[in-house]
């Protein structure tokens, strides 16, 4: 592509426009609750008035505007519209089942319509009006605030129990006006009374002022109950829009968008009684383990259990479910965010929450342990007084997944062990339960915790009542399958005995016979279900997952035993989960193919939109090198390398110049007019993911001649406009450690030519970082141009944009021998000191504190060390790096962990 005439900025050699930044202050609300709610609340005037007189005030106007008709007085303009809302609210009120709201409306609708009628008593009548005015404008006003559902089912008994009162304390007062007019509850109930003869009895009834007067005194006396828990409620809970966009930043969206499926009905009842048990007895460990083999049925309990104990609907709790292939996303951090966001329901939670968010807590500090005491551990003490059937519950399915492929290796698998060791200090009644195998950090964990344990049988341990579940089990899907063939499957069929042998076979794993169904359903059912009965041994998942591939892939050739391995080994690998177009794309192999893999696969993959495995245990077998499947063996490398080359192609194909078509230079990135909509049509899923982790596949790969091709046409020819992608989606900062990885693959591998070529990209990103993040025109325009002359980007990329500035003289012949700059110390930094592996820094300030830095990102690794009551005078982190060691002027040494940021036992005096 030419560059000179693909934006109109190339004969201009503008300079770069620098943003300015703008104060956004969040609106207000138009009205103010309270005072709206306060003042209706004492809206009878002293003295009778036309509701005409202008001097009145006028309630506030409906969304929609009202139907206009001709000769209507105000009065009844507002009886009418008082009359749609109740209508109305009656009408929510019976689709969620709150009798006495419903009840309330039918009264107060047919009241109002009667007064309509009314010419007597006309100032007695006035005042009673008046106060039915005041309390529905009051009354909409919070409805509108808090949204009927919220009312009806999400506030808490402090709330909700004045509701009711107050509704039955009106629903009294209406029948009893309507017993002074003669009119009966049977007459009611039974409609023997239409509208307009209601009307016309209410309407003539002869009521004296002082008894319409006590009337209106008790409406305001039943009104004033739950006004002030509205009050109350929103000023906590909902009165403060900001609270909302603060507590945001905690949301975590699961990519699954589901739970895992629950137990099927009547099966794991004396497990879920158990559990539920266990969550109403503050005497027992706050911590639930529920272990077992995979394919035991933990993650169909903890969804079930989710339910049965009502998390966030009856009861205050979050839930999490862990799952491998998704572990970038799915991490200790996005845990703690998320149970933060929903336990944040409690108002004295969202209140300590948002002022914190306010002040001190860093959403992106790699220290979890800091990170779950100020979401998690400070807020729940201040509520520490709640019952034990109210209190927090939360539920963590499948922890054994956390960190992915790396398991109990990788950091995130790591902190969340000091996590849930926390968590079991605090009080016995905050409620944790945990499902997951029994793997050795796990159980270190949990042996010195002590939690409360229910082990899943499974295999010649099996019990009677998991034998009896997966029957159960069975027998309902075998029902549904006959289903879908009337004409040649009884109803009952394959019968009893065939499910029992099945349930043996199973050996109390319900994996293995939802697989089993699984594959039935795939074919030909009695000759499928002959397969599944003719495995070997009991709960044998290989044997099982073995029969899968054979029958899918009765006779594969060469060609159809390497493209199953390549989509399996991506589905496995891949750092999220990909689309079978994404992967199509990314392998270079014809989409029906991968659909007909896929499909094939059925029994132990999902592919509705993202591919992934049914259950991590079908991953095993593959990666098993000693189980049956040598054939369809899975090698990470391999299927690291395929991947990476797989990112490589992609980005040579599709990466282009000015790939989102941005018109203007004058155009800052997040002015560019339909930004999202461009990046979906402009970057396709393949080419983001490839930009985002192709150095991360490339890191488990090794440098064969294709891969080198490919390398060395990225760093010349695709540099700049993969840039363009890292800045429109916000990754410059990622951008340089992906970087860092490639130049850490060429030096391990002895490409001493290239890793001149790549050196020079992560000092780009560093210098022209900011500006990336603004602008990606200006990568071109406005960094380009002034990178050092003898770089090798200067003498690469230079020439080919001939049209942009030019540096006469006084430019840079070399990058800064500055690599980074970390700020953060508030006085004078008096020692430095780098670890073995060259990953992290340390250093000691004038200001008393310690700091440890990430050497890559430039980042602080975790909140500053404190604790001196003099300057630090010297830092040095231990040989193995897990340890600093720094002495202060206040004549004490002090050793800290790295990983926590603890002090290592007292000070050294």
């Amino acid at each position: 592509m030419d560059p000179k005439s693909n934006w109109k900025f190339w004969k201009k050699r503008k300079s770069f426009r620098p943003t300015t930044s703008a104060l956004v202050t969040p609106t207000t609300a138009a009205t103010d609750a309270t005072v709206v709610a306060a003042s209706a609340a004492s809206a009878t005037p002293a003295e009778p008035a036309s509701i005409d007189d202008p001097s009145t005030p006028k309630p506030p106007e409906p969304h929609a505007p009202p139907i206009s008709r001709p000769h209507v007085s105000k009065t009844e303009a507002w009886l009418s519209r008082a009359t749609l809302f109740l209508t109305f609210t009656k009408s929510v009120a019976e689709g969620v089942g709150l009798t006495p709201l419903k009840a309330v409306c039918e009264g107060v609708v047919t009241l109002l319509e009667a007064v309509q009628t009314v010419q007597d008593n006309r100032s007695a009548w006035h005042e009673l009006i008046l106060s039915i005015k005041a309390h529905l404008d009051a009354f909409q006003q919070q409805l509108g605030q808090l949204g009927i559902g919220d009312i009806l089912e999400e506030v808490e008994s402090s709330l909700k129990d004045p509701i009711e009162e107050y509704l039955n304390d009106v629903t009294k007062l209406l029948a009893n006006i309507f017993a002074e007019s003669g009119i009966t509850e049977e007459d009611i109930k039974t409609n023997k009374l239409a509208i307009p003869v209601l009307i016309r009895r209410i309407g003539t009834t002869k009521l004296e002022a002082g008894v319409i007067n006590d009337y209106r005194l008790r409406l305001q006396t039943a009104q004033s109950k739950i006004m002030h828990s509205l009050l109350l409620y929103i000023a906590i809970s909902v009165g403060d829009s900001k609270d909302d966009v603060i507590l945001a930043k905690l949301r975590f969206i699961d990519p699954s968008e589901s739970r895992p499926r629950e137990c099927a009905t009547g099966t794991r009842s004396d497990i879920l009684m158990s559990c539920i048990k266990w969550s109403l007895d503050d005497n027992a460990p706050n911590i639930l383990w529920i272990k077992g083999h995979p394919g035991g049925g933990k993650s169909a309990i903890a969804s079930s259990l989710v339910n049965e104990l009502g998390v966030k609907k009856r009861r205050l709790g979050s839930s999490f479910f862990f799952q491998r292939q998704n572990a970038t996303t799915m991490t200790t951090s996005a845990l703690w965010r998320t149970v933060a966001y929903d336990l944040a329901r409690h108002p004295t939670i969202r209140k300590s929450l948002t002022t914190k968010m306010k002040e001190e807590i860093d959403l992106r500090t790699p220290d979890i342990k800091i990170l779950f005491q100020q979401l998690i551990q400070d807020p729940l003490t201040k509520i520490n007084n709640i019952p034990i059937e109210q209190s927090p519950i939360v539920v963590i399915d499948a922890l054994d997944e956390c960190g992915g492929l790396e398991g109990q290796r990788s950091k995130d698998r790591k902190d969340l062990i000091r996590t849930l060791d926390s968590w079991s200090k605090l009080p016995r009644n905050f409620k944790l339960i945990v499902t997951s195998r029994e793997e050795n950090d796990i159980a270190r964990l949990f042996s010195r915790t002590h939690p409360h344990t229910i082990e899943l049988s499974t295999g010649e341990k099996t019990d009677a009542k998991s034998k009896e579940d997966i029957q159960s089990f069975l027998r309902i899907e075998f029902q549904t399958i006959a289903e879908r063939y009337p004409e040649s499957l009884s109803a009952d069929w394959p019968g009893s005995k065939i499910i029992e042998d099945l349930a043996v076979k199973a050996g109390g794993l319900f994996i293995w016979a939802s697989t089993a169904i699984k594959l039935i359903e795939a074919g030909q059912p009695e000759k499928q279900l002959k397969q599944a009965l003719g495995g070997k041994g009991t709960g044998d998942m290989n044997s099982l997952y073995l029969q899968v591939i054979k029958m899918s892939f009765p006779n594969p050739s060469v060609d159809d035993v390497e493209d199953l391995l390549s989509v399996v080994g991506t589905v496995i690998v891949a750092k999220e989960p990909l689309r079978l177009s994404a992967i199509a794309q990314l392998l270079s192999i014809d989409k029906s193919a991968v659909e007909h893999i896929c499909t094939g696969l059925q029994s132990v993959m999902e592919f509705r939109e993202e591919l992934r495995f049914r259950h991590q245990s079908f991953v095993d077998f593959l990666l098993d090198p000693g189980s049956d499947a040598s054939k369809f063996g899975i090698s990470l490398g391999k299927a690291h390398e395929t991947l990476a080359f797989g990112c490589l192609e992609i980005m040579k194909k599709e990466l282009r110049l000015n790939i989102c078509n941005i018109e203007s230079s004058y155009t800052l990135n997040d002015e560019i007019p339909e930004l999202e909509s461009r990046l979906e049509k402009c970057i396709s899923p393949q080419l983001l993911y490839a930009s985002r982790f192709w150095t991360t596949h490339l890191e488990e790969a090794s440098p064969s001649e294709e891969v080198l091709k490919y390398v060395r046409d990225f760093l010349k020819n695709r540099f700049l406009f993969w840039l363009e992608v890292i800045s429109l989606h916000r990754l410059e900062n990622r951008g340089g450690v992906i970087l860092l990885i490639l130049l850490k693959w060429l030096k391990r591998h002895g490409q001493e030519d290239l890793m001149e070529w790549a050196g020079d990209m992560p000092r780009f990103i560093a210098h022209f970082r900011t500006l990336m993040r603004q602008s990606v025109p200006h990568i071109y325009l406005s960094a380009l141009p002034f990178v050092p002359e003898q770089s090798w980007i200067a003498k690469e990329y230079g020439p080919r944009y001939p049209n942009t500035l030019k540096i006469e003289e006084g430019g840079d012949r070399k990058w800064s021998a500055t690599l980074n700059i970390l700020s953060g110390h508030i006085e004078g930094v008096v020692s430095v000191g780098w670890s073995a592996d060259g990953r992290r820094i340390v250093s000691g300030s004038n200001d008393k504190t310690v700091r440890i830095w990430d050497a890559e990102t430039g980042q602080q690794y975790r909140p500053s060390l404190e604790g001196y009551d003099g300057r630090v005078q010297s830092v040095a982190f231990s040989p193995d790096g897990r340890r600093i060691v720094s002495g202060s002027y206040d004549k004490t040494v002090r050793i800290w962990d790295v990983e926590t940021g603890q002090q290592h036992g007292p000070s050294l005096e």
